[in-house]
């Protein structure tokens, strides 16, 4: 098994994303291939995966998908937010956060496909898909990341020290088949500062066991639809 941590570029690498995500979400969320095309069709365009691809089928181990902004700055959970259950204001959440007026990007799904194999490979595919996302992000100019996480991955990602901070005035609320979700924000460069000494290697060097991790495969330009 030859697993490479990568921005999903080809076909065959986006196909294999997008598999993993809807596997993921369909048996942790109920989000059916028909939900998952509702909530996420519209922004296939503006789309890019971060993804640990197995050489050996092809097939992703785990994935997250970056969606990047409009002309006028708009992703998905920035609109979601703006809505029920939150109805939060977004030019001030982004104020609060220290982002009014700069580049912000969507981690609009993050998935870990739990039939990969156990041991260190298993491991690992959660810590190199938050490098990837880091890394890419970076690349590519965005100096803020929104999402909306479900609280238990919420909670794993900061003990990890990733620093994924509720958005002013959120609550955890009902979101997608997930009983519990937070509406959050992250500072692009307060990510290498944050993360536990004892990962960061992985999460911010992108050094890994048994994941091949290449510079080049995170870079701005890969992973355009």
């Amino acid at each position: 098994m030859t697993l490479r941590l990568l921005v999903a570029d080809s076909p065959a690498e986006r196909d294999a994303a997008r598999d993993a995500e809807g596997r993921v979400f369909l048996a942790a969320f109920g989000n059916t291939p028909e939900v998952m095309e509702q909530e996420y069709g519209s922004y296939a365009d503006r789309s890019r995966f971060v993804t640990v691809i197995d050489d050996s089928d092809g097939s992703a181990l785990g994935a997250a998908r970056l969606i990047v902004p409009d002309d006028t700055g708009e992703v998905k959970t920035l609109a979601d937010v703006a809505g029920e259950p939150w109805q939060l204001s977004v030019p001030d959440s982004l104020r609060a956060a220290g982002l009014a007026g700069r580049p912000v990007w969507d981690v609009a799904t993050l998935a870990v496909d739990r039939r990969h194999p156990s041991g260190v490979a298993g491991a690992e595919v959660s810590l190199a898909l938050c490098h990837g996302l880091f890394r890419h992000s970076q690349a590519g100019g965005a100096q803020g990341l929104v999402t909306i996480l479900d609280d238990r991955v919420l909670r794993l990602l900061r003990v990890m020290g990733v620093p994924w901070a509720p958005m002013a005035g959120a609550t955890s609320e009902y979101y997608l088949g997930s009983p519990a979700s937070t509406p959050c924000v992250c500072l692009v460069d307060a990510i290498a500062g944050s993360v536990r000494p004892d990962l960061a290697p992985a999460v911010v060097g992108g050094i890994f066991r048994s994941i091949a991790s290449d510079p080049a495969d995170l870079l701005p330009g890969r992973g355009a639809a």
